[in-house]
């Protein structure tokens, strides 16, 4: 039987070349959800809401230098996000991400954009990091959710970042509040826990405390789900049939627990949050 590492290696080795081809990140190499804030003016720009979100944490008020600004990518999917960062910022990005087909396809990226020189892939798990020299930062986008063991993931950053390092979150957690129909609810979101192998699916307030034990105090918390553009239910009904259909198969599996990831955010019982933390 496959452990949960296993089990998202899988997924993502299944799936990720898909995802790039009809997923809302098409054509940008990212795999995360656009966030519409009002200012972007297309998808490619609300695709890299976040990114920007992040640069904006990691460099406000400074005047960084390529060399002293070391940022980990926990879960750097094919390095959209990563690349994007890099080809705008004073920064030198490492991503570690479980997929194989992942890391190939990022350094293929890289050396296509030129920034070979200023980003690198490994494939690694955030739960049990190899020691990755200079780190300053880190940011997880859509993967801390994956993990298997949330003390284990904030130990690991813990020891690769420096008293006044910054981690930044942006997934999706429960919510603690939202519309009472408890076996909906509870139904809808066992769907998006197996669908995408989501073993950490919490609430904030959780995460946040199991971070204070490590040594990690909350900065700033942004509410993005007002931000997240709905699949049309017409769309959502054929991705739930699909998926239920072809449940068997990753991107069935895919398929279905994004299908019930829509249906918690309508109904309030999940929220997308971006956290920066900081190491105390």
């Amino acid at each position: 039987m496959q452990d949960q590492a296993g089990r998202v290696r899988r997924y993502y080795n299944k799936n990720t070349f898909w995802m790039l081809l009809f997923g809302q990140g098409r054509g940008e190499g990212a795999i995360h959800r656009p966030v519409w804030t009002g200012a972007e003016r297309s998808r490619r720009e609300a695709l890299h809401t976040v990114e920007r979100l992040i640069a904006e944490a990691l460099l406000s008020g400074q005047r960084p230098d390529r060399n002293e600004n070391h940022i980990l990518d926990l879960g750097c999917g094919v390095g959209g996000s990563a690349l994007w960062l890099a080809a705008r910022y004073p920064l030198s990005i490492t991503g570690i991400t479980l997929s194989s087909f992942q890391t190939r396809s990022a350094r293929r990226l890289a050396l296509r954009r030129g920034l070979n020189e200023h980003c690198r892939f490994l494939v690694a798990n955030f739960n049990k990091l190899p020691e990755i020299r200079g780190i300053t930062a880190a940011y997880a986008i859509e993967s801390f959710s994956h993990g298997e063991d949330p003390a284990a993931f904030f130990d690991q950053v813990g020891n690769q970042l420096p008293v006044g390092g910054q981690l930044i979150l942006c997934d999706d957690f429960n919510a603690t509040q939202g519309k009472s129909v408890l076996n909906k609810r509870a139904a809808c979101l066992a769907r998006f826990r197996e669908g995408w192998h989501l073993q950490s699916l919490m609430t904030a307030e959780d995460a946040l405390r199991i971070a204070a034990q490590r040594g990690f105090s909350l900065v700033e918390k942004k509410d993005l789900t007002p931000y997240l553009r709905q699949t049309p239910p017409f769309i959502r009904g054929l991705q739930h049939l699909a998926g239920r259909s072809l449940r068997w198969s990753a991107w069935g599996a895919s398929m279905d627990g994004g299908s019930a990831l829509q249906i918690c955010q309508k109904n309030g019982w999940t929220e997308y949050l971006f956290l920066v933390l900081q190491k105390r």
